[in-house]
């Protein structure tokens, strides 16, 4: 039987970081779990105005060794469960969520993410890099590169969001990275006493996300590299299992921007794991509104909306 709970208490030991209500109340005073005897599956509702949406903050979590069709089944379910909340849509969700299946009539693309195994040896983290991300680490390191932690909300969110306008992003709020802090580190590099770029990772035993980062227009050759590598063995220290780059593009456009990123990622060593990404339109009308809406806000800002991955994606396969 599938319900929805609004405690996590009784099954708090299965849950990586976006599943707890730490993280999910950090995003909205509405969230809670839709569970059975087999799967538990986070989220969180944003309502603005008449509008809402329901986004999950990971896959489904399984409690037992259950089968590709036994998740399609409880997604199927899930889906009338949150029709009878009167949600407008569920959203995209966020770029760690690798779902093994997706729900009947949803909108769904192949997705993957870099994912570390931190429960190796540190001389095996920094051997299975690339060559040039040991090389680049290792020159920043020499060069006097500093990475530690930081608690100058003002100064990462600054750089966030400069970072974030470069790229015609949105960016997180100042209050948003003040209840982040509770269950995150914030890593800054620093060369020279010039802060390089940051970055925001919230955790607990069962990983390590790359949820935010941000960086100069040109930061010094190595230092973002060196971040992630400290930040991973620092990770390990506290007994963290994995560390996870937050979503990969399965196809991406050779040459663009999006690859040197993909790139970037690829390079630390980590495993590509693979999934779907999935969402689903439960009030068409609305839907199309806010997308409506959204694309007008951009156009205010000279900015080009061209909707979300999933989006993107199904149009590109067009």
């Amino acid at each position: 039987m599938i319900e929805i709970v609004y405690n996590d208490e009784t099954f708090r030991s299965f849950l990586p970081i976006f599943a707890t209500k730490e993280f999910l109340k950090t995003k909205s005073n509405h969230y809670g779990w839709i569970k059975n005897s087999n799967f538990i599956l986070p989220f969180y509702i944003d309502k603005r105005g008449i509008f809402s949406k329901l986004v999950f903050t990971t896959q489904t979590i399984k409690t037992k060794n259950n089968s590709v069709q036994d998740e399609n089944d409880f997604l199927n379910e899930a889906i009338l469960k949150i029709k009878e909340m009167k949600i407008d849509y569920i959203a995209q969700p966020l770029a760690n969520c690798l779902f093994d299946a997706y729900p009947k009539d949803s909108k769904y693309i192949r997705w993957g993410s870099y994912i570390v195994d931190l429960t190796q040896s540190e001389d095996n983290i920094l051997k299975n890099m690339h060559s040039k991300h040991r090389n680049v680490i290792k020159k920043a390191i020499k060069e006097g590169v500093v990475i530690k932690e930081s608690d100058d909300i003002d100064m990462i969110f600054h750089l966030l969001k400069d970072t974030m306008q470069r790229q015609n992003r949105p960016y997180v709020s100042k209050e948003q990275l003040i209840k982040l802090k509770k269950i995150s580190k914030f890593y800054i590099a620093m060369k020279d006493e010039v802060i390089q770029g940051c970055a925001v990772l919230p955790y607990n035993n069962f990983g390590a996300y790359y949820l935010y980062g941000g960086s100069i227009t040109k930061p010094f050759t190595g230092s973002l590299n060196y971040l992630h590598y400290y930040a991973m063995l620092e990770f390990k220290k506290m007994g963290v299992r994995e560390y996870d780059f937050m979503g990969a593009r399965l196809n991406v456009e050779k040459g663009s921007k999006l690859e040197g990123i993909q790139r970037f990622k690829s390079r630390f060593g980590g495993e590509l794991k693979e999934g779907y990404l999935w969402k689903y339109e439960i009030n068409p009308i609305k839907t199309k509104t806010i997308y409506f809406l959204q694309k007008a806000i951009f156009k205010l800002k000279g900015q080009d909306y061209k909707g979300d991955a999933i989006d993107q994606e199904l149009k590109n396969a067009k």
